[in-house]
């Protein structure tokens, strides 16, 4: 299901992404990574779990989920240490950034903030610092 925007419901697309590999992979193949803000994380796992996935993914919570991978040089290179981790323990091979509308970091730690209140301006924020964040990711990678 789409939302008006076009964009696709978590529920939907871990539905037609995500199920069919995680769920038949050895160990904990998908770290998810999203933001702080209480909201969500429960909902997270309720929807996780309606889709036969529990105990196939890890989490782990930063403020902003992809602006806390390149916010503070602390930050980054504790999502490093946890995701080495993830790896090396759990066999993950797979991120999946949660990033959310009205983000409060976004408000706080970027100059100008970002607000829903130009729905284009604050999706090209959260997708221009989704890339950078996948770009750490990789550059560990090689």
């Amino acid at each position: 299901m789409k939302s008006k925007q076009g964009r696709i419901d978590f529920e939907s697309y871990v539905s037609q992404h995500i199920v069919s590999e995680i769920s038949k992979a050895a160990g904990v193949p998908l770290l998810m990574l999203h933001c702080m803000y209480y909201r969500y994380p429960h909902r997270t796992i309720q929807t996780m779990d309606s889709l036969g996935l529990r105990g196939k993914y890890d989490q782990l919570i930063l403020a902003g989920a992809s602006l806390g991978v390149i916010h503070k040089l602390e930050w980054q290179t504790t999502f490093l240490d946890q995701l080495d981790f993830a790896i090396k323990e759990h066999g993950v091979t797979q991120v999946l950034i949660l990033d959310h509308r009205d983000c409060g970091a976004y408000k706080k730690f970027l100059d100008p903030p970002v607000t829903p209140d130009d729905p284009k301006k604050e999706k090209d924020a959260h997708t221009k610092i989704c890339e950078k964040a996948i770009e750490v990711m990789c550059a560990i990678a090689v």
